[in-house]
Order: C-alpha cells, then sequence, then structure tokens
C-alpha cells in the first residue's frame, strides 16, 4: 500500500541525483537540512517532466487532458489519453510517488520540529501542495492515517473537502511556525537558518510565507463555487480573510521555480528538457516526437492574434494537393494534431506537425523548453495574479483592481515564455510582444479588459476537410458576437499561460468553471457532455493492498468535489 508504505521501486520513478531516503519504514538517519533539497527536487520532478517513458508526473497527464497535447504518426499508443478509458495502472506512478514524496517532508517535519524549526515549516506547506495534486486527481484519499508506515498499512480515505479544509490550517501552522521561530531567537539562542538547501527561495522565510498565501488562494478559488451553498459561503468569508491576513506579508511576487543546480549529466536535467527534448548526450530524447500541440491550442494563439506562439512552437509543413503536379505546393504553418485523428501529423512530409520551440533542434530554447539547466517551474506568477483578478473580479477578494491584476498576468506570463533559462526570475521580457499583442486585440472580450463580446467561437467540435484531405477544426469567425464574463476572460488568459508548464492547474481550472470550452477525442468513450474524463482512477497497488478503505463506485468520470462541469 503506497499510501503508507511508499516503498522506494523502479516504479515509483522518483530516485535522483539527490535521492536520500529509500524507505520510510526505516527512515535514514540524517538531518532535515540533508533531505530538503532531495524532497523538493523531487517534488519538481513529479511536476514537470518525470522520467522518461513512465507516467509519473502530473504535467504530462494534464497536458492531454487540457487539449494541449496530441499524438503524432510516429508512434501508436496513447490509446487511454485518447479513448479516456482509464485503467488503474494508467498514471499510478503518480500516487506512488508523490506519497513518497510525502514521506520525505514528513520526516523533516517530525524530526526538525526542535531544531530545525524553518526547514519543519517548509515541508509543512510542501505537504499541503503535494496533498493538493493528489485530492484534485484522485478526489477522496489517505490523509489524517496516511504516512505512517508500518503503524497503519491500510489507512482510511478522507473526504477530499475534509482535506481542503485541512491544508488551510496546515498552511496557516505553517506560517506561525516560522513568525514564532523568528521571534525565540535571543543572544543566546539563534534558530538554525535555511540556506542553499532551499532550491526555491534559498533560506528566505518571507518567500515561505507568501507561497502558503498564494497556495491559500489557490486552494480556496478551487472550491469557490460548488453545489454546497453553505461550502460557498464559508469559502467567501475565507477568501476576504485571506486578503486581509496576507497584508502582513503579502502573495508571491515572481515566479515560484525549484533549482538543484541541473545540468547536463545523466539524471540531473531539466526534467520536462529531459524527457521531451535532448538527453544529456545530445541525443534525441526517446518521446521528443511523440507528441505536438493540438490543432486546438494552435488555434487559441492564432485567433487573437498572440505573439507568443512562435516563441512556443515551431512552423509545421502541409504538402496541398499532392497528387495533382500543377497545383501541387508546401505550405510552412502551424500545423497540430486533432485528437483521435487516424492520421495525425508526422515528422515527415507530406504532414509535418509543429514542434515545441526548444525541443525542435539542440541549442534551441523557447518559452517551455529552456535548456537542460533551466529550473523548474512549482507555481507560476501569472497562475497567482490570473487567480487574484478572478477572486477580485467576482467580489471575493472584497478590494482591489481586477484589471491591473489581469494585465500583470498577462505581461507575466509573456515574461515568463519571452525569459531565457538562466535569467532571474525578476527578470521582465517580451515587453514588445506583450504590448503588440493587446493593441491587436482591441474589443476582443478574451482579451481586452473592458469589451464583453468577442466573434471568437468557442470549441464546436465540427470539422472541415483541407485540400490535402486531412481534418482542421471549424474556426469560423462568429457572425453574431458571443458574451464573454469577466471569469471566462481571465481563465480563458490563464489557460494560455500555463501551457505546458503548469497544465495541472488549467485543468483543474477547467473542471471548476468550464472554461475554456476544451477540444474532445473523436474516440472518446465518455458519457459526459463535454466527452471528457474527470479524474484519475486509484492505482491497481491500492486496490490489491487496501481495496476495503477506497471508496466504492468511483469511475474516471466520478467528479471531484469542487468540479462544477456536467
Amino acid at each position: 500500500m503506497f499510501a503508507a508504505v511508499a516503498l522506494a521501486t523502479a516504479a515509483t520513478g522518483c530516485k535522483s541525483f539527490l535521492d536520500i531516503n529509500d524507505n520510510p519504514n526505516q527512515p535514514t538517519a540524517v538531518a532535515p537540512d540533508a533531505i530538503l533539497a532531495q524532497a523538493l527536487t523531487i517534488t519538481a520532478q513529479n511536476y514537470t517532466g518525470g522520467t522518461p517513458s513512465a507516467q509519473n508526473n502530473f504535467n504530462s497527464y494534464a497536458s492531454w487532458a487540457a487539449s494541449y497535447w496530441g499524438k503524432t504518426a510516429v508512434v501508436s499508443g496513447f490509446g487511454e489519453e485518447l479513448t479516456y478509458n482509464y485503467s488503474s495502472n494508467f498514471y499510478a506512478a503518480l500516487w506512488s510517488g508523490t506519497f513518497d514524496n510525502l514521506n520525505d517532508y514528513n520526516l523533516i517535519q517530525i524530526n526538525g520540529a526542535a531544531n530545525y524549526p524553518y526547514h519543519a515549516a517548509i515541508a509543512r506547506i510542501m505537504k499541503v501542495y503535494n496533498f493538493q495534486l493528489l485530492v484534485d486527481e484522485y478526489g477522496d484519499i489517505p490523509y489524517s492515517q496516511a504516512l505512517l508506515g508500518i503503524a497503519n498499512v491500510t489507512p482510511k480515505y478522507d473526504k477530499a473537502a475534509d482535506v481542503y479544509k485541512d491544508l488551510l490550517v496546515q498552511l496557516d501552522g505553517a506560517i506561525s511556525d516560522i513568525n514564532k521561530t523568528k521571534a525565540s531567537a535571543t543572544a543566546t539562542f539563534t534558530p538554525r537558518a535555511v540556506s542553499s538547501e532551499d532550491i526555491i527561495f534559498g533560506g528566505d522565510m518571507k518567500k515561505w510565507k507568501q507561497f502558503a498565501n498564494s497556495l491559500k488562494l489557490r486552494i480556496l478559488l478551487r472550491e469557490s463555487q460548488t453545489g454546497d451553498a453553505a461550502l460557498n459561503a464559508t469559502v467567501k468569508t475565507q477568501l476576504a480573510a485571506l486578503q486581509t491576513s496576507s497584508a502582513a506579508d503579502g502573495f508571491i511576487s515572481a515566479d515560484v521555480v525549484a533549482q538543484p543546480t541541473y545540468a547536463q549529466a545523466a539524471s540531473q536535467q531539466n526534467p520536462l528538457y529531459n524527457r521531451y527534448a535532448y538527453t544529456p548526450a545530445g541525443s534525441n530524447a526517446t518521446e521528443r516526437s511523440y507528441q505536438i500541440p493540438t490543432q486546438f491550442i494552435l488555434n487559441q494563439y492564432l485567433q487573437n492574434r498572440d505573439p507568443r506562439i512562435s516563441q512556443l512552437y515551431t512552423k509545421g509543413q502541409r504538402v496541398l494537393f499532392p497528387d495533382d503536379e500543377v497545383k501541387a505546393d508546401t505550405l510552412s504553418q502551424y500545423v497540430g494534431s486533432v485528437p483521435g485523428e487516424s492520421n495525425p501529423p508526422n515528422v515527415v512530409l507530406p504532414l509535418i506537425g509543429s514542434r515545441f520551440l526548444g525541443a525542435n533542434a539542440e541549442g534551441v530554447t523557447g518559452g517551455f523548453f529552456k535548456g537542460v539547466s533551466s529550473p523548474t517551474a512549482l507555481m507560476l506568477l501569472s497562475e497567482h495574479l490570473f487567480s487574484k483578478a478572478e477572486a477580485e473580479a467576482l467580489g471575493l477578494f472584497p478590494s482591489g483592481d481586477a484589471k491591473a491584476d489581469y494585465l500583470a498576468a498577462i505581461q507575466a506570463s509573456f515574461s515568463y515564455f519571452y525569459r531565457s533559462g538562466t535569467a532571474s526570475t525578476s527578470t521582465v521580457a517580451g515587453t514588445d510582444q506583450y504590448n503588440q499583442y493587446i493593441a491587436a486585440n482591441p474589443n476582443n472580450g478574451l482579451v481586452d479588459w473592458e469589451a464583453t463580446t468577442t466573434t471568437v467561437p468557442q470549441y464546436r467540435g465540427t470539422f472541415t476537410e483541407r485540400a490535402d484531405k486531412s481534418l482542421a477544426l471549424d474556426t469560423t469567425r462568429l457572425t453574431a458576437p458571443r458574451t464573454v464574463s469577466k471569469q471566462e476572460k481571465i481563465v480563458y488568459q490563464k489557460y494560455l499561460a500555463l501551457n505546458t508548464v503548469a497544465s495541472t492547474e488549467s485543468w483543474s481550472d477547467y473542471r471548476r468553471t468550464g472554461f475554456p470550452k476544451l477540444a474532445f477525442s473523436s474516440q472518446s468513450s465518455s458519457p459526459r457532455a463535454d466527452k471528457l474524463a474527470t479524474r484519475l482512477l486509484y492505482p491497481q497497488s491500492e486496490i490489491n493492498t487496501n481495496n476495503t478503505n477506497i471508496p466504492a463506485g468511483v469511475t474516471q468520470f466520478t467528479k471531484i468535489f469542487w468540479d462544477s462541469v456536467d
């Protein structure tokens, strides 16, 4: 039972150049400051990239689920991604790997409480980060009886909503612990400082408090529009209180990234780059040509004249009228996959798909793939600012400037995608492209804050046939503009900003709000109106060892408690 035992096996995909704890039932006798860097590195790996050829990271799963990625003709497979006919083995390593990582943080929190209080507070925050990821993909999970090792190998499952409630308690406790530790310093006692083992904030405890506040906003906003009126009212009160309580320390003001000194060496490269771009030897990563952008996501940038498209993707090629010597022509254009199609783009003519810039040629960098040594994002500033703008626009934050935060969020996205992999997170980049984007979209309600309508259609699920007989999504402009709410505008732009880097948050936002209306695979087996799945199944390891505690009747179409999309 991985939730209780989390034995280190090859299936966890968690072992890296910093891994220390091999068996939480026989905890390694090592100080918290020696474990922290390893634990944070594993979190970054589990969140984005994982390890090659393994279903063990949240970002890859969500990039398929949220219509960012599709397959190429280079590889068969991806059946579960395209049919939504999930099994208990599909992404099972997310469960084991995350609980394994949680055990590391639990050791730090327990062993550090007396002499390493700052380390323990960091671990407490990171446990919240990881437990929320699990709830958002599985719903009810072992929580109150989890992480006990052999003391309880069959822990009960706690209700997802109850876990969410306690995550907020834990964040408040971590902030209080940091404040109390600082206040305990005397002439004869100095709390042990956090140093380079903190690969996120370098020991800056105020930034950890800001991150905790931003996690509170992420949690509360996610459960702010459920079918439970009492819960919605409670969350509204909590959000108003958060706006007040966060005034002392604030929220994050830059992208939150992990940098364990990634390098061009085995098991030490940036995990996203290592898996989908190039190996340390400079050869193609195994999965480099397996996935490409969907035509759906490409169209979102194209229809809104968004210059980020050229920073994120290369152009593909399409041969028109290949059987007509007179008409035959090769066009260079953005070519994506239409999920479920029988003849997806290839890496050779007559139909070459667009690649992720930075994974198209060694030495090239782009918005997603910034190089072997670039840091891994754990929370983008754009995500936080969009969440803040949404809370303000919906009246959940009683005060604040929703428009200013919305525009700052778009600018933060441009900065992230145009910033080099070696630049500081405080570096502002892409300003000219941002200004170009805003100027190109007057009266487009998906971009212009003041505009309330747009002629850009929502996903229709209908197709047209190109001259080369391939399918094209119907993107015909609307003759009668449709209405765009402030929430749709904000969440739509957030979807563009989190593409491939923080896809798991976009996937959760869709399930929470229904925005944007996502493309679904033509092979879908889903009985839902949107033809999508809603969650992962409990892994086979749980079925084998803790089956009596697993909630009954759960399928991949069972909604998480905060999911409001029918």
